[in-house]
């Protein structure tokens, strides 16, 4: 179980949440962890006809990834790491029943399994 706040963001985040944790292998609190983005445009992520799309992005990916999107035309709204979208709450339930929490830092929260 996942889930964040943050309208249009909502499916940006959940996406990379279940990337982390399906595609990465991470633990909940490790996922929640992972550095974020999100696709605006006209300061609203998924706004359509917007004049002035960008890519909202921790500057925690690296040099090299946020070097390589600007190269490609993406024009980057920076922000610091753990300073992105979204304040995840996950709960992950093994096959053997036990419960692992993770609580994201961007936002005052806490998750609790037991």
């Amino acid at each position: 179980m996942l889930g964040t706040p943050g309208a249009d963001n909502q499916v940006q985040v959940n996406a990379q949440l279940v990337d982390a944790l399906v595609d990465f292998g991470c633990d909940p609190h490790t996922a929640v962890e992972y550095p974020r983005w999100s696709s605006n445009q006209d300061g609203q992520a998924g706004a359509s006809g917007s004049a002035n799309p960008s890519l909202v992005i921790e500057t925690s990916f690296g040099s090299e990834v946020l070097t390589e999107l600007s190269a490609g035309g993406h024009e980057l709204q920076l922000v610091a790491p753990l300073g992105g979208p979204g304040s995840a709450e996950i709960i992950r339930i093994s096959d053997n029943g036990l419960r692992i929490a993770g609580s994201d830092p961007r936002r005052d929260g806490w998750a609790a399994a037991f």
